[in-house]
């Protein structure tokens, strides 16, 4: 017995030291093939198990990428990392970080749970009351989540619900308002007088066909003399959390046909990242399943408005947005939508880019012009920003097969310029190839 536990004492220590060993070996290897990512500041992330890299001993809450390099202007700069487990308690999970400035190719990082505890500099908070989430960084607003239904102010039910013989219902959930800015402005709109049913940063569509009969999901108002619309309903906000890298909002919706019938499954994460150098990524991934047949969703003819889609305030100072779409011939072939301005409240000029990702169906999508400027590579004097698929068209939605839908929203200062853009475009579309190596 006495030499039984003379050898655990001996093995304990020597395997908490192999542990040590194994973990100070193991490197993050990222390539970063042109630098953008680096540029930006982009969002990277990797597959780990945290008990297998670190050992049982370490805390998330602690851990940092320190990159390896003879430079010495990077050596031992450590970077903030943030682990999102698959589950609860589960040692497996995402590693998250922004890509911090370095050369282009490969770089060497060492993740370490070493040195002082990271503040969570986001929060996100649920109040489970009025169905929403609350994102913040710091002393300064980020975005807020409405899961359930937001009523219309006062100025909206008298105009369009109250002593009109045909009322027209406007409550409405299940979309991001306010998006902030860089100084904590609002960069989005909400009931509008102009368009009462165009919400912040919202996805949904004119033509909603069920069973051969089509209603707008887009506009959202329902005669009285209608048998209903289309809502979106919460069923379960999945999961919420913050760190120093980022915050993630996890939710699930419903629609139904006539507030009553489900006919499609939504579940939305959204991704608001920290800010580097007050710019800032919100990544929002939209996954539609079908619980019945004979369900579809299209544009509204002949625009094809419709899809993702951020309001933005009808007038502003220097109030701009540009598309970019390069030619069908043009490899990578890359799109993206500008909206730049002075905004309401804000502390000078700022700006918000709308990029789909390269895997969206029927990528790139945007708004037929035709019948308004009729200028092909000119965005319409529209109110909002949309993306525009599936443009005119109708798309299926096959019962039981997702649908996925992938943006991503860059917020920064300033009237950016096309070289950046063509960075954060790279950075999304060719995110930097990252593997574990022992």
């Amino acid at each position: 017995k006495k030499m039984g536990k003379l050898v655990a004492v001996l093995i304990l220590p020597l395997l908490l030291v192999t542990q040590l060993a194994a973990a100070d070996q193991t490197m993050i290897v990222v390539i970063d093939a042109d630098g953008a990512a680096g540029r930006v500041g982009a969002p990277v992330s990797v597959n780990v198990n945290l008990e297998k890299m670190l050992g049982n001993q370490a805390k998330s809450e602690q851990l940092q990428l320190v990159e390896r390099s003879d430079a010495a202007d990077r050596k031992g700069q450590p970077v903030p990392a943030q682990f999102v487990p698959q589950t609860k308690g589960s040692s497996k999970g995402e590693l998250w970080w922004l890509m911090p400035p370095g050369p282009k190719g490969e770089r060497r990082f060492r993740l370490t749970s070493e040195g002082q505890t990271t503040l969570a500099a986001l929060r996100a908070r649920f109040d489970k009351e009025r169905k929403l989430v609350d994102v913040t960084e710091g002393t300064l607003p980020v975005l807020r989540y409405n899961h359930g239904t937001v009523p219309p102010p006062p100025e909206i039910v008298e105009r369009f619900e109250r002593g009109r013989e045909h009322p027209l219902y406007y409550a409405r959930g299940d979309y991001i308002h306010p998006l902030f800015g860089p100084n904590g402005e609002e960069l989005t709109d909400d009931y509008s007088l102009d368009h009462p049913h165009h919400r912040g940063v919202f996805w949904a569509w004119p033509v909603l066909r069920w069973k051969g009969e089509v209603r707008d999901f887009w506009a959202i108002r329902v005669l009285a003399t209608q048998p209903g619309g289309v809502w979106a309903r919460p069923v379960a906000m999945r999961r919420v959390l913050a760190g120093p890298v980022l915050a993630v909002i996890d939710a699930e919706n419903v629609w139904k046909w006539g507030d009553k019938d489900p006919i499609v499954r939504e579940e939305v994460i959204i991704r608001a990242f920290g800010a580097r150098d007050r710019c800032r990524f919100v990544d929002v991934e939209v996954r539609l399943t079908a619980l019945t047949d004979e369900v579809s969703i299209g544009g509204r003819p002949p625009w094809g408005t419709g899809g993702f889609t951020m309001r933005t305030f009808p007038e502003f100072d220097q109030r701009n947005i540009d598309m970019h779409i390069d030619l069908p011939q043009t490899q990578p072939r890359r799109a993206w939508f500008h909206l730049t301005g002075n905004f309401p409240g804000g502390k000078g000029p700022a700006g918000v880019a709308m990029f789909e990702h390269v895997t969206n169906p029927s990528y790139p999508n945007y708004p037929n012009p035709q019948g308004l400027d009729g200028i092909p590579d000119k965005y319409p004097p529209w109110r909002s920003v949309v993306s525009g698929f599936p443009g005119a068209q109708e798309v299926a939605l096959p019962k039981g097969k997702p649908l996925v839908m992938k943006h991503r929203l860059w917020i920064h200062p300033g009237a950016s310029n096309k070289a950046t853009l063509v960075d954060v475009w790279s950075a999304y579309a060719s995110p930097p190839d990252v593997r574990i190596e022992e």
